[in-house]
């Protein structure tokens, strides 16, 4: 189903930089507050007329050892309010995603994952070591080691941050450094939520060991991010057949979490999750007729839910559905379609945030006609 009515904007753009995977919060002064990753683009070097070719529009490049978080705040009608800021990075490794999440008492919380850079004339004599190690010197120069998920906090609007703290390692994987460094968290990214007892629940995922497949996991603390505990394995194929990861969560008013999964071997299913005691436990996963990844789930002040994905398949774009979780599933309702014109399908990972008008923004990364990936987003009344 097609949207009318719907303004959509350029939020950062740089020729320089491959931007991506974009995440929002609302915070306490009423500003929006946008992360997202920025990494280096070479072909600026070569020139527009490269990155106009078939090969501009199908870059992908998503290992870059110099990647950075970078923020950049929104006013209440989406517009741009000072310059993009990067934060101080991890001082060994590259950031990753990064996922936010405002709690109620206006501390805002910044997960993700990162990437250690390793010369590539030490690949054959790490990997002899046990190391696993991701790229090549060809495509990233580089070769890298995944470094584990993490956490940081801002008590003062997202002007100053902690320090990356890791995530507590996974139970049962094998170190990231052989006897020096545990498996930290997996790859993080996906709405956290927070329960009315103020406990923080983060998903995180990887390769699971006894199925080769990636696994969702679940991360919880009780102290306002300060610390966090291992809790349980959200989904899982026994099988070994499907993959759940890039999970997004979401609690309704009945205190029912809600887990949203992009999925590997389900032909780019969306795969749901179902706990009702904060996430001790879970139902068995059911895949859902949905085509795309990964999902944000972003609640309304009316009690709907707001699920935006992106969709990879021709037309490229971004898509959504808007239902009570309590009451319907999302197959249930039509599917809007928010953006159908991507150049290529790089695109999507959806974030939404509530404006104080009413209005929903979505936020992705996308190409122009120029194949320079950017932030952009839909702003639209739900």
């Amino acid at each position: 189903m097609a949207m009318t009515g719907i303004e959509h904007r350029v939020l950062y753009r740089d020729p320089r930089f491959y931007a991506s995977f974009p995440s929002l919060t609302p915070v306490p002064d009423g500003s929006v507050l946008l992360a997202f990753r920025r990494a280096r683009d070479h072909r600026w070097l070569r020139g527009a007329e490269y990155r106009a070719g078939e090969a501009g529009f199908n870059h992908v490049d998503h290992l870059d050892s110099r990647s950075q978080t970078v923020l950049l705040r929104f006013g209440l009608d989406a517009e741009v309010l000072g310059e993009a800021v990067a934060l101080p990075p991890d001082p060994q490794a590259a950031d990753q995603d990064a996922s936010l999440l405002t709690l109620r008492d206006g501390r805002i919380l910044l997960t993700g994952f990162r990437w250690y850079p390793v010369p590539a004339a030490e690949g054959e004599a790490l990997r002899a070591l046990g190391f696993g190690l991701a790229g090549s010197p060809q495509k990233t120069g580089d070769l890298y080691l995944f470094w584990g998920g993490y956490s940081r906090h801002s008590d003062d609007g997202g002007h100053n941050w902690t320090p990356h703290r890791d995530l507590p390692p996974l139970p049962g994987h094998p170190d990231l450094v052989p006897g020096r460094r545990p498996f930290h968290g997996g790859a993080v990214r996906g709405r956290a939520v927070e329960a009315p007892d103020g406990t923080i629940l983060q998903t995180g995922y990887t390769h699971h060991p006894s199925t080769g497949t990636y696994a969702s996991h679940l991360f919880a603390s009780t102290d306002r991010g300060e610390s966090w505990v291992h809790r349980a394995i959200v989904a899982i194929d026994s099988d070994a057949k499907a993959g759940f990861c890039e999970t997004a969560l979401h609690l309704d008013a009945d205190g029912v979490l809600h887990a949203f999964h992009r999925t590997t071997g389900l032909d780019d299913h969306l795969a749901t999750s179902r706990s009702t005691d904060l996430g001790h436990s879970w139902e068995p996963w059911r895949r859902h007729a949905l085509v795309g990844h990964p999902y944000d789930a972003c609640p309304l002040p009316d009690g709907r839910l707001l699920l935006v994905g992106g969709y990879r398949h021709a037309p490229y774009g971004v898509r959504a559905r808007l239902y009570d979780p309590r009451r319907q599933q999302p197959d249930e309702v039509p599917e809007l379609v928010l953006r159908d014109d991507g150049p290529a399908p790089d695109l999507g990972y959806p974030w939404a945030a509530p404006l104080p008008d009413g209005r929903a923004m979505v936020a992705y990364y996308i190409c122009d006609a120029m194949g320079l990936r950017g932030i952009e987003a839909t702003l639209f009344r739900p």
